[in-house]
């Protein structure tokens, strides 16, 4: 095998280990020196045996996890109070408001086209005012007649040929 494939694993485990040895020292530097840090922190509930060394790491990254996620969200809260926005947040606003812009255009070249076909046919707006405006005066007139034959049928007939 090539050495600098070797040389570049071994290089990625010592700095792993190391990684991890710089957590550990902090947890421990921090469980010894800062009695608040640690009540603040959720970990440091855990018992006496695993605060003596016996700890199991992967617990206590998911804890540390929890807790950056906690305090992230504290920070998100202050910003707010404060009237400030994240610049991810406006940047996922930015682009949605692009989308949008983009979706407009493209609706907006459809009407058009749409539009244009509609006058091509002879169905366009014009058209279709003046077909609806003779539509209303065709349902006016019916109307009027009805209303004629309805008076006509209610008025009183002269009788002919009755007696009194």
């Amino acid at each position: 095998m090539n050495r600098e494939f070797w040389e570049f694993w071994g290089k990625a485990f010592l700095q792993a280990a190391e990684s991890r040895k710089q957590l550990e020292e902090f947890l421990a530097w921090q469980e010894r020196h800062l009695p608040l840090w640690a009540r603040c922190c959720p970990w440091s509930a855990q018992s006496g045996a695993e605060t003596q060394g016996q700890t199991d790491q992967g617990d206590v990254w998911q804890h540390w996890q929890a807790w950056t996620e906690q305090l992230q969200a504290m920070y998100l809260d202050y910003l707010g109070l404060w009237g400030l926005v994240p610049k991810q947040q406006v940047e996922a606003l930015s682009q949605e408001c692009e989308a949008l812009r983009a979706k407009v255009a493209e609706q907006e070249e459809t009407i058009r086209v749409l539009r244009q076909l509609l006058e091509e046919k002879g169905l366009g707006l014009a058209a279709t005012a003046l077909e609806f405006q003779k539509l209303v005066e065709k349902q006016g007139d019916q109307f009027q007649k009805f209303l004629q034959g309805l008076g006509e049928a209610m008025s009183p007939k002269p009788t002919r040929g009755k007696k009194e």
